[in-house]
Formats: C-alpha cells, structure tokens, sequence
C-alpha cells in the first residue's frame, strides 16, 4: 500500500488538477507508515487513529479539485484537518477516535458525492459526448469505500467478541480491499482522457439567467435550433456548447441556458434526440446499411452509447423500435 502511494505521488506531481489526489495518497501513505513504525514500537504514542480523521478531508479536496479547478488548495483548507491534529492529544481513547475518523470519512465521502453529481448534471449542459467525461468509475469506487468504512465501523466494535484469528484475518481482507481501491483511483485517474473545466461556470449561467423570460428563451432557442439542423452540428460526434458559441458569436452560458429554458431540456439531451431522429430517418431510406454505421454517422461515438441513448430516448433498444416502425 505504501508502495502504491509513493508511486501515485511520483506520477501525479506537479500536476495542478492533481494535486488534491497527490494529498489524499499522502495522507494514505503517512497513515501505513505511522502503523508499520507503531507495531515495531518505534514511536512512542499512537498517530493511526488520529490519521482516519484527515482521511476524509483529503479524498474531499481531491474531489474538489478535480471537478472544480478554479478551487485550488489554500491555507484555509487546513481547517479541515484540525481535528485529525487534535485527535492526537487524545491518543489513549482509540476507540473513540477511530469511531468520529469512520464518521468524518462517511461525511466527508458524501460531501464529494454531491460534488461528482453535479459535474454531471454540467456535463450534460455543456457537451454531447458525456459519456468520454463521466466519472462514474469514481462514483463506484467511493461508494465501495463507504461500505468498507462501514465493515469496518462494524469489525471495530466487534473486536472484543472476535477470536483473535478472524478478527486478523478480517483486518487483512479490509487492507487488501483498500488496497485494490487506491489502485483503482491511480489507474481511472491517469487513463481518464479529459476532465470537465467549467462546472463553475455553468452554475453561474443558471444564476444570471433565471430573471430572464421564457420567451426570450424559446425565442433564442429557435435560432439555436435551426442553425444545428440547418448545419447539420449534432452530427459531429464531440459537438459542444463552445462549437456553436464560435459559429453564432453568442455567449455559451445564454446557449445553455436558451436550451434548458426554450428547449426545456439539456444539451445532451438535445443533440441526442436529433441523433435519433437522424438514425431512424437513414435506417428507413437506406436499409442495405448496418445500423452500428448508421449510428457513426448520425454522431454517436460508439455502439455502447448508441444503445444506451436510444433506449433511453425511446424505451426500446433501435433494433425493436425500427421493427415496431415497420409494422
């Protein structure tokens, strides 16, 4: 484990997206060295326990910073790690510092949900190809990490009732499975090809725009439209708010906001929808052509997210709706 955060701090610093994950697997390889250097006696007072409160904060930042870049690290985000450094003073009640560390990092997990789920929700504002952008990979493996600090809320108080074999051999097993998650996060993190930038920004659109009518929506929208069937836009498969900002001089905050108000819909959605219609409409004029073709050619960028949207839009998977048309 400590080799697997030494190795991840060496790749990833001097990244600035990254330097909220070079933190987190810090703090990880702090906290496996202070309990290597513990069991062998060489450090007079337990520093472990304390250490599962700054585990928390930093998969937080590390979160925060990779959705929200324009938040850097400051000398006030130390406050988070206060309590970990008063956890300290209070080394003898293990049992108690270890219960407040498994709740800071149940918290604190939450709080880095909501932060995953709403760059989401900007995605799909912002681009066509959510599915290159998505972090769903770091959802699971957060919500894998609740449910071993849970096991592991469970074993500690357990412990006194455990035969000391499967009480070790349990501990093993949650180390191991952590293990495999720091893993996870190095090899997601390094193979994730683009990050998302303007989750800020998209926020402050919705903001600046909710005073303004909705007919001014709808109005803007149907200029919006036009140009994107007229030039056929939804057809390129990495297609963005930016693409049609640069083509019609407008803002890309007022063409989201155009689209979700004048279009009642996101951005995603949207150009999908076209996609679709586009797909049905070349499968019936040309059937000697392969659907999976069709699909590349309408804008979609795999076979994989072809069918999800489709049924997604439709509720049948394209070869079932295609039929359901025929008869």
């Amino acid at each position: 484990m400590l080799f697997v955060s030494i190795l991840a701090i060496a790749m990833l610093c001097g990244q600035r997206r990254y330097v909220g994950l070079v933190l987190a697997f810090s703090v990880q390889a702090l906290a496996v060295l202070f309990n290597f250097l513990e069991e062998l006696r060489f450090v007079p007072v337990l520093v472990t326990p304390a250490m599962s409160l700054a585990g928390g904060p930093s998969l937080y930042l590390f979160v925060r910073i990779l959705v929200r870049p324009e938040q850097p690290l400051v000398w006030r985000d130390a406050v988070h790690f206060v309590p970990a450094f008063i956890a300290l003073f209070f080394a003898s009640y293990i049992g108690w510092v270890l219960a407040l560390g498994a709740l800071s990092q149940l918290i604190y997990l939450k709080r880095s949900l909501v932060l995953l789920l709403r760059y989401e929700r900007a995605i799909k504002e912002r681009r066509a190809d959510t599915e290159r952008l998505q972090l769903r990979w770091l959802m699971w493996l957060l919500f894998t990490l609740m449910g071993l600090i849970v096991i592991e809320i469970i074993r500690a108080n357990l412990q006194s009732f455990l035969p000391f074999d499967l009480r070790n051999q349990w501990y093993f097993i949650d180390q191991v499975i952590l293990l495999l998650l720091l893993a996870g996060f190095l090899v997601g993190i390094v193979r994730q090809p683009e990050i998302f930038d303007d989750l800020q920004e998209f926020e402050e659109a919705e903001k600046a725009n909710s005073q303004a009518s909705n007919e001014q929506a709808l109005s803007l929208f149907n200029e919006i439209d036009g140009l994107v069937k007229r030039e056929g836009l939804f057809l390129r498969p990495r297609l963005a708010l930016q693409d049609i900002a640069s083509l019609t001089g407008l803002n890309a905050k007022d063409i989201s906001w155009a689209i979700n108000q004048g279009g009642q819909t996101s951005f995603a959605d949207y150009i999908n929808q076209l996609r679709i219609a586009q797909v049905v409409e070349m499968a019936q004029s040309q059937p000697q052509k392969s659907l999976l073709d069709i699909a590349l050619d309408a804008g979609f960028s795999s076979k994989s997210s072809f069918n999800a949207v489709f049924k997604k839009q439709t509720g049948m998977p394209p070869s079932r709706y295609l039929k359901s048309l025929e008869s």
